[in-house]
Order: structure tokens, then C-alpha cells, then sequence
């Protein structure tokens, strides 16, 4: 700090010092300029202020340093009135929002003090109502704001400063921005789907000039004739609702909305030109119908009908799409792919195909009509010789063995449709029997399906006679020696008679002693089945020691010992024929007696 300024900053106290005193004697107004005020004065006002510099208390409050400022914007109300609407740079800079005016300005530097002191190379313009953007951002200061003029003034809006720029010489207004941005002049913005005629299309890649001819701006019709009237090949004939054919995408691409006609464009229709069809004048009327264009592409030559639509379609005239599933012949399998023309002979419009199998495949029926006329309960569409008739299902009658290899003429000797055959045996085989219907019509007891003559699967263990041992193995001749099989009898004589060594005293039950498995080997059990137990002795004799031919029923032997021992009687019968009373089995020379 200079010596000259603490010199004054020292008068300055004192001179205040003194007003204070002075004015407390003499009862003088705070507000009233001392003599001692205007003669302590800092210093010479600026050119701006100089007006002023008599009257302290224009811009000071004596003894309050912070009323200075309200003073300020007393006087500079347009300032005042930027801070309170928060415009302007006061308004806008956080520097100036609440600080004191002298802190930026200050005075009493003499008359040539720059008070402002603004640095225009370092202002941010930020802070402004007119924020600098896009090419405003690289011209020069004096270039908007003129010599000797506020900065303040300086035009906010495009047509302030670029008036004489203005190639539209007024005639759109002064709203510049509304079409031109601020990146450069030459930069258009301007949203015409504002307007009554948003640009779509090729109408978005011209120039303005293109439409506004002259500068017309405000007179121009949205109409496309209006603009395009040269263009229209058709001369006016189709008026001049352009737009209701072509579109904005191009003159040559056309968006008339064929189905609003009632005869949609589709398929090939819809890649033809116009021409093709409207010969003469588009608003013509033109048939609807396929056979009104095509008659002379009908290869049927009217046989099938006009109405071409149920076979053909718009995307290719060869190619046909009836569906034939809507009838009541849907094709499948082979039909599928059958041409037309195989079953549809003669004209569809006056002739129908027969939907009965025979009716076509009559010469295929290698059944010659036997199997009747209804082939799908056998034969499938997909293949004639797959064949799909279920004989166990279908017939109650399934086929197994020589009956799965036999053809159907076998056994379907007249068509089915008048006589089904029989499903028993006889019913076919009645001159196969051997038995000669002795057995019965129930064949398959006895025989298999796989051969007649070997395949006997009779189970005898259901008779009344078991096939055991040697039996199991024997021929059924050996045992049924003629073919009456349910009169075979079941006692062992009735078949071994001649093999009976007991000459039939012992019955012709011989299974009470003999084993089926062999007939050396006997089981009679004589603890069981007599009411004499074999014991001591009597076990290891023969049966025929006992029982002698000359025995006339030997099955009924006396069990007295007498009866055989009569001979070895010692006593000569004077002890009786108890003889078991003194001697048991275990020898006749043992004697019991005294035991």
C-alpha cells in the first residue's frame, strides 16, 4: 500500500471521528454532508459521476457504509431491476448475485477511471440474456455490441443484426430462428411439418427454392398438380387427386390402395403395371372375375367352370390350390399327389369322379369283386399293396400259423359281401377229419395252426386219463386203434390184456401194483392195501408162494396160518389151527409160548 493511501485512509477516520463529535454538539442530521466530509474527500469522481461529486449523500449514507449500494441501484434502477427479474449479467453472474456494487466498481480515481472495468477477453457471456453458441461463438465483441453504445443494448434477437443479411427481404418475418440455426446461416432447421404441408418423401431432399419459387412462401398450394401439373402422364385424365396413386416416395412409386376397389392386388396381380388391365381409362369399370381377364388361359376351355379361383392362384396360374379336404373325397396318400387330370376325366362342371374305390381301381382288383367293393377296409392310400385289414379285429378271426401264409381266395370261396366263412375248424376242414366228425367240430383242441398233421397239442392230462410214464411216449394209434378216440376205455386191460400174466384174477385194474413207467416194476403195498401185514418171514417170500394158480380167487386168501401151513403141522391138528398162538413169522420153529 502506497504512503499516499494510508494517508487518506487515516483522514478518512479522523474526518469521521470529527462528524460524530460535531454532530452530536450541535444535534445535526446523519444525513446531512459536513463541511469536514466534502473536505476529506478520497478523491476526484469519474467522468460519469462527476455531477455528483458535490453532493456526497447522492451515493453515501454518513456513517453506514452499507446503505452505498442501495444508493447505487437508487440510480441505476435498469440494474435493480436485472437483479430482481434475474436477468442480465447483475441478474445472472453468482459474482454480482448479493455483492456490494464498489466491489467491482469503485470511484473517486479520478475522471478518467475506468469504473467498469471489464475485461472482454475473460467475460463469460454465460451470463447474459444471449448465451454465446454455434458461429457466435467466433466473432469479435464490436461486432454485435457498436462503439459508444451500452453493451446492454445490444440486440438479443437475429434479425437486429443480420437485417441486411435477410435473403427473404423481410417476407417471413424477423424470427430467424424459427428456420435457421445458430450454427451457421447456411444451417436450416425449420420443422414444415408445422405447416399444412409436412415434407415425407422425396419432398424432404429438395431445396426450398424448388417449391418456393420467387420467395413465395405464404402462397404456394398444397395441391400436387399445383407443382407437378407438367409431370402427369395422364393429361388430367385421372384429375388431380395425384396423391390418391403415387406417393412423396418417388412419382414412379405408386400407393393407390387396390383393396379400397374391391378386387385386391395380390400374387402376380400386384407386379403387373396398370396397363395391363386398365387398357383404356383407369376409371373404366373392368371385370372381377378370373374368367373375365382369362378366358382365353382357361386350358379347360370352360369345362371346369369360371370360377377359376377355387383351383388357381393370383401368385402363379399353373400352380392349383383346391383343396380338395372341402369335398367329400379329402386326398391323401397316393391321391395327394395324383394329377388332376387321373381321376377328373371329363369336365368337373357337368362330371364327378366315383369315390368308391372300384370306381377307379376296378382293373387293379385282383380279388376279381370277391372281396367286395369297399377296398379301404384293407388296402391304405399310401401304397395299394401295404394292406392295413386287421383279420383278429376286423374278421373276430386272427390268423396264425398256415392261416397267416394262405391267400384270402382260400378261404373266401364267394365275395364276402354275400357269405362270410366259417371261424370253426370243420367249417373248412370237414374233408381234413380223420375222425369223421367223431370228435366234434373242435379241432383246435387237438391240432395247431402251423401243419395239420404234426402240430397235436392235445393235453390228455384234462382227460379222465393222465399220460404218465410209458403212456407219455406212446402214438395216440397205439392206445385209439380206430378213429372213435371218445371210446377208448381207461382200465389197463382194456390195452394190456395179453400182458396180463395173472390171466385177469387180479383185475383189470393193473395201475393198484404196476408203475406207467415201467411194467417190471410193481408197487403194491400189502401193509396198506390188505388187511394182512406182510411180517417176519411172510416179507421175504414171492407173491406166488401164496397165491397159487390153484388158488381159484387169490385176492381172497384165508389169513390162517392153517390155510398153507396145514402140511408142516407137526401136532397133526391136535393143538387146532391157531397156530400163531404158540409160533410167530419170524419162523416156525420159534415158539411164543411162556413169553
Amino acid at each position: 500500500m502506497s504512503l499516499r493511501s494510508i494517508f487518506i485512509r487515516v483522514l478518512s477516520a479522523l474526518a469521521a471521528l470529527a462528524c460524530l463529535l460535531f454532530a452530536a454538539g450541535l444535534g445535526l442530521s446523519s444525513t446531512a454532508q459536513s463541511p469536514i466530509e466534502r473536505l476529506i474527500s478520497p478523491g476526484k469522481l469519474s467522468n460519469a459521476h462527476a455531477k455528483f461529486e458535490a453532493e456526497c449523500s447522492t451515493c453515501h449514507v454518513s456513517f453506514n457504509k452499507g446503505a452505498q449500494t442501495a444508493k447505487c441501484l437508487d440510480c441505476h434502477d435498469e440494474t435493480a431491476a436485472d437483479i430482481r427479474a434475474k436477468r442480465g449479467f447483475h441478474g445472472r453472474s453468482p459474482k454480482a448475485d448479493g455483492a456490494d456494487c464498489k466491489s467491482c466498481h469503485t470511484e473517486h480515481e479520478g475522471r478518467g477511471a475506468d469504473i467498469v472495468k471489464l475485461d472482454r477477453k475473460a467475460f463469460n457471456h454465460t451470463f447474459t440474456d444471449f448465451p454465446l453458441q454455434g458461429a457466435h461463438q467466433k466473432v469479435q465483441c464490436a461486432d454485435c455490441h457498436r462503439e459508444g453504445g451500452k453493451l446492454s443494448t445490444a440486440a438479443t434477437n437475429c434479425f437486429g443484426c443480420h437485417e441486411a443479411d435477410d435473403p427473404h427481404l423481410g417476407r417471413l418475418g424477423t424470427d430467424c430462428a424459427s428456420c435457421h440455426a445458430a450454427s451457421g446461416w447456411a444451417d436450416i432447421s425449420f420443422d414444415h411439418a408445422t405447416t399444412r404441408f409436412p415434407l415425407i418423401g422425396a419432398h424432404a431432399r429438395q431445396e426450398c427454392a424448388a417449391c418456393h419459387v420467387n420467395q413465395a412462401w405464404k402462397t404456394l398450394t398444397s395441391g400436387c398438380v399445383s407443382c407437378h401439373a407438367k409431370d402427369d402422364i395422364h393429361k388430367g385424365g385421372l384429375g388431380k387427386d395425384c396423391a390418391s396413386c403415387h406417393t412423396a416416395q418417388g412419382w414412379k412409386v405408386l400407393g393407390f390402395d387396390h383393396t379400397k376397389t374391391g378386387f385386391p392386388l395380390v400374387g402376380r396381380h400386384g407386379q403387373i403395371d396398370c396397363q395391363a388391365c386398365h387398357k383404356g381409362s383407369v376409371t373404366a369399370p373392368l371385370p372381377s372375375t378370373c374368367n373375365g381377364c382369362h378366358a382365353r388361359d382357361d386350358v379347360h376351355k370352360g369345362g371346369n367352370g369360371t370360377k377359376c379361383a377355387d383351383c388357381h392362384t393370383p401368385a402363379s396360374w399353373a400352380s392349383a390350390r383346391f383343396d380338395h379336404s372341402k369335398t367329400r373325397f379329402p386326398l391323401v396318400g397316393k391321391h395327394a399327389s395324383t394329377k388332376c387330370e387321373t381321376c377328373h376325366t371329363k369336365p368337373i362342371a357337368t362330371w364327378k369322379p366315383p369315390r368308391g374305390c372300384l370306381g377307379c381301381h376296378n382293373k387293379d382288383d385282383k380279388h376279381k369283386g370277391l372281396l367286395g367293393p369297399n377296398c379301404q377296409n384293407c388296402h391304405v392310400e399310401t401304397s395299394w399293396a401295404r394292406v392295413r385289414f386287421d383279420h383278429a379285429r376286423d374278421a373276430k378271426f386272427a390268423l396264425r400259423g398256415k392261416h397267416g401264409t394262405a391267400t384270402c381266395a382260400a378261404c373266401h370261396l364267394v365275395p364276402v359281401t354275400a357269405k362270410s366263412p366259417p371261424i370253426n375248424c370243420i367249417g373248412c376242414h370237414k374233408a381234413d377229419d380223420p375222425h369223421k366228425g367223431q370228435l366234434g367240430d373242435g379241432c383246435g383242441r387237438c391240432h395247431g395252426e402251423t401243419s395239420w398233421k404234426e402240430s397235436v397239442k392235445f393235453d390228455h392230462g384234462l382227460t379222465d386219463f393222465p399220460l404218465l410214464g410209458k403212456h407219455a411216449g406212446a402214438d395216440c394209434k397205439d392206445c385209439h386203434s380206430t378213429p372213435a378216440f371218445l371210446d377208448a376205455r381207461v382200465e389197463c386191460s382194456s390195452c394190456h390184456a395179453k400182458e396180463d400174466k395173472h390171466r385177469g384174477r387180479l383185475g383189470p385194474n393193473c395201475a393198484t401194483c404196476h408203475n406207467p413207467a415201467d411194467w417190471r416194476r410193481w408197487k403194491f403195498d400189502h401193509n396198506v392195501q390188505t388187511s394182512y401185514p406182510l411180517t417176519g418171514q411172510h416179507k421175504e417170500q414171492a407173491c406166488e408162494s401164496c397165491h397159487r394158480e390153484r388158488v381159484r380167487n387169490e385176492l381172497k386168501l384165508s389169513t390162517r396160518c392153517i390155510s398153507c401151513h396145514i402140511a408142516d403141522d407137526k401136532h397133526g391138528g391136535s393143538f387146532g389151527s391157531s397156530c400163531e398162538r404158540c409160533h410167530t413169522t419170524e419162523g416156525f420153529w420159534a415158539v411164543s409160548v411162556g413169553k
